[in-house]
């Protein structure tokens, strides 16, 4: 084993140390080691919990890298940035989606939000009543 490769070791240990659940700390591991790309890695955590756990673990080990990352952990830090990057542009919208359906249930939540995205329509001059 190479220094590098064990520097490259320490720093993933360091920054996914207690990463919950386990199964998304190992896809975490084989992402940060180069074994698997950041979209693949997203969609295998997906496939095993749901966005706003994915994204939990994702902004722990992000959170992580900002705080305690080292000089010689550059490449495992570039990493996570590349991780965070993907999955803020194609899947952290699901995690707000997820989260704002779970604290809204029922038609009311859905007919309130189809009445404030009318607020702004071209019927402005319509009286409105209120509840």
């Amino acid at each position: 084993m190479s220094s590098r490769t064990g520097l490259e070791a320490e720093a993933i240990n360091r920054l996914t140390d207690g990463v919950q659940p386990p199964v998304m700390r190992a896809i975490l591991v084989q992402c940060l080691t180069g074994d698997i790309a950041p979209s693949a890695a997203i969609s295998r955590m997906l496939a095993e919990g749901p966005p706003s756990v994915v994204r939990a673990a994702i902004d722990d080990v992000t959170r992580r890298a900002a705080t305690i990352s080292r000089a010689s952990d550059m490449l495992v830090h570039d990493r996570v940035d590349e991780l965070t990057q993907v999955f803020v542009e194609n899947v952290a919208g699901l995690a707000d989606v997820n989260d704002a359906t779970k604290a809204a249930p029922g038609p009311e939540a859905s007919r309130r939000a189809r009445a404030s995205r009318s607020l702004g329509s071209e019927d402005r001059d319509e009286t409105r009543n209120s509840e």
